[in-house]
C-alpha cells in the first residue's frame, strides 16, 4: 500500500496524469524504475515471461538458453578426489617405504639379506641412489647375501665415490689391495 503511494506520488510530481497512469499501470511503472537503476536492462526476474521474445536483451536470452541446455552429470562420490586422503596416503606410503629401506640396512649388517632385499638394493643402486651404490659395493666385497665379487665392488665403490659418498674412494683402494693379481690384471687399461 505504501509502494503505491510512493509510485503515485512520483506520478504527480513528473506531470503525469490520471488518465495516462491508468493506461500505463503500476507495474510498467516499476519496470521503468528498475530499468532506469540498471541503466535500460531489466533483470530477467523481472521481466515479464509472457511478453514477445523482441522486448527482451537478446544477449540475457541466449546466456539464459545455454544454462538450461547444460546437463550436469549426476555426480559419482566415489568417483570424487579427495586430496587431503590422497597426500595423508603419500606420506603413510612414503613412511613405509622408508622404514622398509632401513630394515633391509639392517639385514645387511646382521648379514641376513633376503632375496627382497638384494632385489631393493639393486632397484635402488640402479637409479644411482648413493647409499644403495655403497651398500651393494660393501655386499660384493664382503659377500653378503651375493657371491663376492671384487671388481664389482671396486667399480661400485668408484660409482659411490662420483655421488660424493665419505670414503668411498678409500675403500675402493682397499678393495684394490684386496684383489688377486689376476683381477688387478682385469682393471687395467691395457687389458683387452
Amino acid at each position: 500500500m505504501i509502494k503505491t503511494a510512493v509510485i503515485l506520488s512520483l506520478f504527480f510530481a513528473c506531470g503525469f496524469n490520471i488518465s495516462s497512469a491508468a493506461a500505463i499501470g503500476l507495474d510498467e511503472i516499476y519496470r521503468d524504475i528498475v530499468r532506469s537503476d540498471n541503466r535500460g536492462y531489466l533483470p530477467l526476474y523481472i521481466k515479464n515471461r509472457e511478453a514477445p521474445d523482441f522486448l527482451f536483451d537478446d544477449a540475457e536470452i541466449k546466456k539464459s538458453q545455454q544454462n538450461q541446455d547444460i546437463i550436469k552429470p549426476p555426480v559419482d562420490e566415489n568417483l570424487m578426489i579427495d586430496f587431503q586422503n590422497h597426500r595423508l596416503l603419500h606420506e603413510l606410503e612414503k613412511k613405509e617405504a622408508e622404514q622398509r629401506w632401513q630394515q633391509t640396512l639392517d639385514n645387511v649388517k646382521k648379514n641376513r639379506v633376503t632375496p627382497a632385499d638384494l632385489n631393493e638394493i639393486e632397484t635402488r643402486a640402479a637409479q644411482n641412489d648413493p647409499v644403495a651404490v655403497e651398500v651393494n659395493a660393501f655386499m660384493f666385497a664382503r659377500g653378503i647375501g651375493v657371491k663376492p665379487d671384487m671388481i664389482k665392488a671396486f667399480h661400485l665403490y668408484q660409482q659411490a665415490a662420483k655421488l660424493n659418498i665419505p670414503h668411498a674412494e678409500e675403500n675402493a683402494a682397499k678393495v684394490y689391495k684386496a684383489m688377486t693379481p689376476a683381477q688387478k690384471e682385469t682393471l687395467s687399461p691395457f687389458h683387452n
